[in-house]
């Protein structure tokens, strides 16, 4: 088998009928590929060049009031020399035994990819955040409530009420008892934290919008805008970076993407079959983020097609093997 590059028109498996009216299949759905016959045809990809809208930190008027931090980032806030914040950063990150590290990513890494592709942010971001945020999975608020970024109110009525520092300029910090939301999982409070990265808070939609992909030029500009804005510890920016580097977290990030916040990996080649049928289904990424047959095209049985993108939906990956032309994880052989 010759390797392709995006979909060529190599091969042509034939063609639909023009009176025959399209019909469109979820791909949430049983795809029985019918006997009619689809084609292939030759599309280019094209790549944006985001760099002129990189976006660098600036200053920072007013922190973001409905999250509380860790109980270690308040302990660098406070700490008067970096070698001290640095000190109980990396205590947050390195409090769990490696077999506790592994469980905590085998459950987290799927839910904070799907979330960060849902809201296109780096998945490597949210995962640093919420190591930092709740010492592995390990913190009351964690374990109590799902709740791995310390986002304060109620999630649908549910809620856990637990002590938290505040800070005033006449008073300094004080302890009061605050409602943190309860989640169900993990990924729903992946989700909530996508959801505040990408539409801010009540008084600035664009308050995080230095952390969106198409803003920046790597996870280090996101991590640069949430210092001061989601935490006011000097070193917070630094601390994510160096949970980032030190745990490989990147591996679950792509490139900078515009179109619905598709995850980029560097280029492979998948081989594609679909056994209860001749040719594999292809599937267009919809405004919605979901995914919808292709009626007039189709990829022969046990081919290989490069891919440059993934994207995650209810579970399944998706690779594109052409502009907006994508197979489910389910028809790789």
């Amino acid at each position: 088998m010759s390797k392709k590059n995006l979909l060529t028109s190599a091969l042509v498996l034939g063609t639909i009928a023009a009176t025959a009216t399209p019909s469109v299949v979820s791909a949430a759905t049983t795809d029985s590929d019918s006997s009619n016959q689809v084609n292939t045809e030759q599309v280019s990809n094209t790549t944006n060049d985001n760099a002129s809208n990189v976006i660098s930190g600036s200053d920072v008027k007013k922190a973001d009031t409905t999250v509380a931090n860790s109980a270690t980032v308040q302990a660098a806030s406070e700490s008067a020399t970096n070698a001290a914040r640095t000190t109980a950063i990396i205590q947050a990150s390195s409090g769990a035994t490696a077999a506790q590290q592994a469980a905590f990513l085998n459950d987290a890494v799927p839910m904070a990819q799907k979330a960060a592709s849902k809201y296109n942010v780096y998945a490597s971001v949210m995962l640093a955040q919420s190591i930092l945020e709740s010492s592995w999975g390990l913190s009351t608020l964690a374990t109590q409530g799902h709740n791995l970024f310390g986002i304060k109110g109620d999630y649908n009525g549910a809620y856990v009420t637990m002590p938290t520092s505040e800070w005033s300029a006449s008073q300094g910090y004080y302890t009061i008892n605050a409602n943190f939301r309860k989640y169900p999982s993990y990924y729903e409070s992946f989700a909530d934290n996508g959801d505040k990265l990408r539409n801010g808070v009540s008084w600035n939609t664009s308050f995080y919008s230095g952390t969106w992909k198409e803003n920046t030029s790597s996870y280090k500009d996101a991590t640069a805008w949430l210092q001061g804005r989601y935490a006011t510890a000097p070193n917070y920016a630094s601390a994510l970076n160096n949970i980032i580097a030190t745990y490989n977290l990147t591996q679950y990030d792509g490139a900078p993407e515009t179109n619905g916040g598709s995850e980029a990996t560097n280029k492979s080649v998948i081989t594609v079959n679909n056994k209860s049928s001749n040719f594999v289904r292809l599937l267009a990424l919809q405004d919605d983020g979901t995914f919808k047959a292709i009626t007039n095209r189709g990829l022969a049985n046990n081919t290989d097609w490069q891919t440059d993108q993934t994207k995650v939906v209810d579970g399944h990956t998706y690779y594109r093997v052409a502009t907006n032309e994508w197979v489910q994880d389910t028809y790789l052989a």
